[in-house]
């Protein structure tokens, strides 16, 4: 079973290719650049896994909440060859739900099956701060069982943030060494509005040493919500 990373929000990660660019600020610090580093391999270059890894979901029994391309973009250009053969293993898997997440939602919709929607792939975008919006309003023209967001790493306030069509909100200050602040203001403005309009919000981490006082919680209790 692929490792989650300490993702509290998914009970796995696969990754049916690995390698990724950076678009913006929430980039920075991307643990999969640092890690592929660390293994003596080239973050940029965007390859096929290996067959076990690729087709690991159909071994995997039990149903689990998996994160779809940790290591990279599923819909990033250089998968296209790929991906097609991943939708089929998210096809014969129905007892998974699949948590697919972008910061490239332009090409959804030139890169989905004929048989969209399917059931079990949750659909969502990630953003950082109030710049990336336009993310937002692409993902609403795409039909999804579930749409979400990850507000993360939250760089900045996005109290304005649009929510209209969104099922789910993730938000999360940055991990790692070096990590950038995020303020418990931010995280309270976008829970407040999720909470105003009903919208179940997941708190998933502090940026700084937050993390080791109150560790998960915000404003007294862990925020931990799922849609239905």
């Amino acid at each position: 079973m692929g490792k989650t990373r300490g993702i509290e929000w998914c009970d796995s990660s696969w990754n049916p290719w690995q390698g990724c660019h950076k678009v913006s600020p929430g980039c920075a610090h991307c643990y999969m650049f640092r890690d592929k580093i660390r293994y003596g391999q080239e973050p940029n270059t965007v390859v096929r896994s290996k067959p076990a890894t690729f087709t690991a979901p159909l071994t995997w029994k039990d149903p689990l909440k998996i994160f779809t391309c940790s290591w990279s973009d599923f819909f990033i250009e250089e998968a296209d060859a790929w991906r097609d053969d991943a939708w089929d293993i998210i096809r014969r898997t129905p007892r998974h739900t699949y948590q697919i997440l972008t910061k490239r939602p332009e090409n959804i919709a030139n890169r989905i099956p004929i048989d969209w929607p399917l059931p079990n792939v949750w659909l969502g975008v990630s953003l950082e701060n109030n710049k990336f919006y336009d993310r937002i309003r692409r993902l609403r023209y795409v039909r999804a069982s579930v749409k979400f967001l990850s507000v993360e790493p939250l760089l900045g306030s996005v109290a304005d943030i649009p929510l209209d069509g969104i099922d789910w909100v993730i938000v999360g200050g940055e991990s790692g060494p070096k990590a950038r602040p995020m303020k418990i203001q931010w995280a309270r403005e976008v829970r407040d509005k999720c909470v105003a309009a009903g919208i179940p919000f997941f708190f998933k981490q502090w940026s700084n040493s937050l993390r080791c006082d109150i560790g998960r919680r915000l404003d007294g209790r862990e925020w931990s919500e799922f849609p239905r």
